[in-house]
């Protein structure tokens, strides 16, 4: 069953998370026998959501992983937001993981009996859309927490966990650099809402990477100089929550970074 279970997380793809609609059974069956994954049903919201339909990751331990830290990277920026009393612009933030998220995950949340959250998720929105401070707080220590509980049933079939860790904060990075390209048109900034993911999915990668610091220290110290050194760069671009008058780094350079953490990354 263990062995089922894992070939679960690494074979079903991107059909178990984009295709909850279709009943579990046949959409293991499709994918372990090699059979294309059926369109996903969700559409990318306005903006520069090209993950949501790009099929993401192959291996879908990674993809659960990466989708986890985008869901707190869209609460880190909504929390900044909200600490500088701008309540209407985080909302959005607040909404994302529901909208765009949730619904690609579910079906490993229900496979491997993982405690379901979008109505938590709901619960936090509506605290920040009514601004009630004390409420927020309460929603989001219960989301943090069964975004914990979640990764921590995902990370029982990651070995070893530093190589899926560093891969997963550059798949983050990835959707990052998509973000900020799409926040800018004609040399200026014209989607704050894109510019303000990007900041909070480049956090939570650098996050990541701190966390396994220790582990990756050990493997390839090398590798890790030259990842920390590129997100010092790389954090450059994002000044403020809000976006600067002008852009810091072109997007050229933002992605020169990231392909550079990319490739350390993938030396775990």
């Amino acid at each position: 069953m263990a062995r089922l279970t894992r070939k679960l997380w690494v074979g079903i793809g991107s059909l178990a998370i984009a295709g909850a609609a279709l009943p579990a059974a046949a959409g293991a069956q499709a994918s372990l026998h090699g059979q294309p994954p059926p369109t996903a049903a969700n559409t990318p919201a306005e903006g520069g959501e090209a993950y949501l339909t790009d099929g993401g990751p192959s291996d879908t331990r990674i993809r659960f992983y990466r989708d986890i830290e985008l869901m707190r990277g869209h609460l880190l920026i909504g929390q900044e937001l909200i600490e500088g009393d701008l309540w209407d612009e985080a909302l959005p933030h607040f909404l994302h993981p529901t909208e765009e998220l949730y619904g690609r995950m579910e079906r490993y949340i229900v496979l491997h009996n993982i405690s379901p959250f979008r109505r938590e998720l709901q619960a936090l929105a509506q605290t920040v859309k009514a601004r009630r401070m004390g409420a927020y707080l309460e929603a989001r220590a219960v989301v943090d927490r069964q975004l914990d509980s979640a990764l921590a049933v995902a990370k029982q079939f990651m070995h070893p966990l530093r190589g899926f860790a560093a891969r997963s904060a550059a798949e983050v990075l990835k959707v990052a650099l998509s973000e900020y390209a799409t926040s800018l048109e004609d040399g200026r900034f014209v989607r704050p809402v894109e510019y303000q993911d990007s900041r909070g999915f480049v956090w939570c990668a650098e996050r990541l990477i701190e966390k396994s610091a220790g582990e990756l220290a050990k493997a390839d110290p090398a590798a890790l100089a030259t990842i920390n050194a590129a997100f010092l760069k790389l954090k450059a671009a994002w000044p403020a929550p809000m976006p600067p008058a002008a852009p810091v780094l072109q997007t050229g350079e933002v992605s020169a970074l990231v392909t550079a953490i990319e490739l350390n990354a993938l030396r775990y």
